[in-house]
């Protein structure tokens, strides 16, 4: 299997189409009129998503902590990407985990405490970041497995240990998919989230099946390409 960008694989179709009509056609399913290459590109992108949703799943059910929550706040990272104009990564972060997550499934901590874990995860594998260190923003501690939040607040609560949430990792997955699939039903209704979330999903990675290559490189050699 090949992982390549969509407009790599665009320009592959576009020369597949050009060729005669009696040369095979290397790329069957692909299209060079617009409507068909934004679909496929949508479809490139949400399955992503699903792949990263069943990453998650696993991680959690191997526990595998790190792993799962890069996988969680980056995934938030570039989902906010998608649904955004040119904005700063916080901003739209932010606004995506309030609107499409928080909003309907909320959790003990707030947009910008999960943007400050976000950022330590990723940076540094630690629930530390410049928000936290120097803003205030309270740190997000992980229940995990069979472990309560519950349990893990009032520890927090009896210590009286400032600066600290406790989040189920579970609810934090929860909040997140759930939050993505409304987003994803969303675009049907919304012409102008559908437009900007297709233009971006243009940019994400494609899969190619390594025939369709081979398939590609032999008649594109053959007709001189």
């Amino acid at each position: 299997m090949f992982i390549i960008t969509a407009i790599f694989l665009e320009m592959m179709a576009i020369i597949d189409n050009v060729r005669e009509k009696d040369v095979p056609s290397a790329l069957p399913l692909m299209q060079t009129n617009e409507h068909s290459i934004c679909k496929m590109s949508e479809q490139n992108i949400i399955r992503g998503y699903a792949q990263i949703n069943v990453a998650i799943d696993y991680c959690i059910e191997q526990n595998l902590l790190m792993p799962a929550l890069i996988l969680i706040y980056s995934a938030i990272d570039s989902i906010s990407w998608a649904a955004s104009e040119n904005r700063s990564v916080r901003i739209r972060f932010l606004t995506w985990v309030n609107k499409w997550m928080l909003k309907k499934y909320p959790l003990p901590c707030t947009a910008i405490e999960l943007y400050a874990a976000r950022c330590g995860i990723i940076h540094t594998l630690t629930p530390n970041s410049d928000l936290s260190e120097n803003e205030g923003v309270r740190r997000i501690s992980y229940a995990w497995s069979t472990a309560k939040q519950k349990d893990l607040e009032e520890a927090i609560n009896l210590l009286k240990y400032p600066g600290i949430v406790g989040v189920h990792i579970n609810d934090l997955s929860f909040s997140f998919r759930n939050g993505l699939y409304d987003f994803i039903d969303a675009l049907e209704k919304d012409k102008k989230r559908r437009e900007l979330f297709t233009q971006k999903a243009g940019k994400h990675f494609a899969n190619l099946e390594p025939s369709i290559m081979s398939e590609f490189l032999v008649s594109t050699k053959k007709d001189g390409g």
